[in-house]
């Protein structure tokens, strides 16, 4: 199995590219530190598409890929969501806030005080793209809570860029 193909195959299964080299190491038995030999050698055993076989119930992965994160607006067209469609599923409602901390005008009222509120890194301080309010629909695994806002933070970003 190429590395490409392991890689593909793997995402595929996990559903999200988020930690996956460590995921699919426990997914199919093997130490992290395996997955990243059969990366630096650029192939992977054959066992591991039989197994991929067995992980996806004998079925390939379907041909249509399908969103990992939601990004706009609630029907109101007023408030501002990033959503995580796969496992461990949320939803963050996405807020400017100015140099003070507190929410800008049209982004109020917000709750940014109370529960997780990740602030996305390299904004301009006079405004600031905040994720607060969030609804866990599936909690993160323990410790990995910082890591899935990072990644959502990162979605909001990548969806901005490609309306400019």
């Amino acid at each position: 199995m190429t590395i490409d193909d392991f890689t593909r195959a793997s995402i595929a299964l996990l559903r999200s590219a988020v930690g996956w080299k460590s995921a699919i190491a426990r997914r199919l038995g093997v130490e992290p530190r395996q997955v990243r030999r059969w990366l630096e050698a650029g192939e992977a055993p054959a066992w591991v598409a039989a197994r991929f076989d067995e992980l996806s119930g004998g079925m390939a992965p379907g041909p249509w890929p399908r969103d990992e994160w939601i990004v706009g607006r609630g029907p109101a067209g007023e408030r501002y969501y990033v959503v995580h469609a796969l496992p461990p599923r949320f939803v963050a409602r996405i807020v400017m806030c100015g140099e003070d901390g507190s929410p800008l005008a049209e982004d109020q009222p917000a709750d940014t005080v109370s529960g997780m509120v990740y602030v996305a890194d390299g904004m301009d301080p006079a405004e600031q793209q905040v994720l607060c309010e969030i609804d866990w629909i599936e909690p993160a695994a323990p410790g990995e809570a910082a890591k899935w806002m990072e990644a959502a933070a990162d979605a909001v970003e990548q969806a901005e860029d490609g309306r400019e």
